[in-house]
């Protein structure tokens, strides 16, 4: 998981192989686990603001995934998300991506090249960005799973973790 620090090579240990906490660590994220989401407003890749009451709380189970371009650990669990997405989209699941990146250009290759086919906001503010500030967030990657009536319930879900909670909630 990626951390505040002013090096990211340095900040960026993978905690286990999959990015994910290891068992004695706390999720600071679990908090928010059984509550409602908190609405923010950011940017899309053209810079118009939208909010995330746009993609969460419409009636489809959304994971927002908090990462960055230049974050080792998330590049490399997104492509286990992508197929996720592609397993479960159909179904009624969606992922919202919130990047902590500062460079629109790096932010839209990498979205571009890992083919991160859903919606994606940001306020370009890296580690100052006010999604940071709201959801608490202490490193990247990490997610929040948020049921089709927006309430949170689930956080830093590994993505076998996330394709059982879709099987047992979608019914496949």
């Amino acid at each position: 998981m990626c951390v505040m620090a002013l090096s990211w090579v340095l900040a960026c240990p993978t905690i286990a192989a999959n990015g994910a906490h290891g068992e004695d660590d706390e999720d600071p994220m679990e908090v928010f686990v059984g509550k409602q989401f908190i609405d923010l407003q950011l940017k899309d890749f053209n810079g118009q603001s939208h909010r995330l009451s746009e993609y969460v709380g419409k009636g489809k189970w959304v994971l927002i995934d908090f990462w960055a371009s230049w974050c080792g650990p998330c590049r490399e669990e997104l492509p286990e998300l992508v197929k996720v997405y592609k397993a479960f989209h159909t179904d009624g699941f969606d992922v919202l991506g919130i990047s902590l990146d500062d460079d629109t250009q790096a932010w839209q290759k990498a979205v571009k090249k890992m083919n991160l086919s859903w919606n994606h906001l940001s306020d370009l503010s890296g580690w100052d960005s006010k999604a940071v500030e709201v959801y608490k967030v202490p490193g990247i990657p990490t997610n929040l799973l948020v049921n089709p009536k927006g309430k949170i319930v689930a956080s830093n879900l590994t993505m076998d973790e996330l394709a059982d909670k879709l099987n047992e909630v979608l019914g496949q």
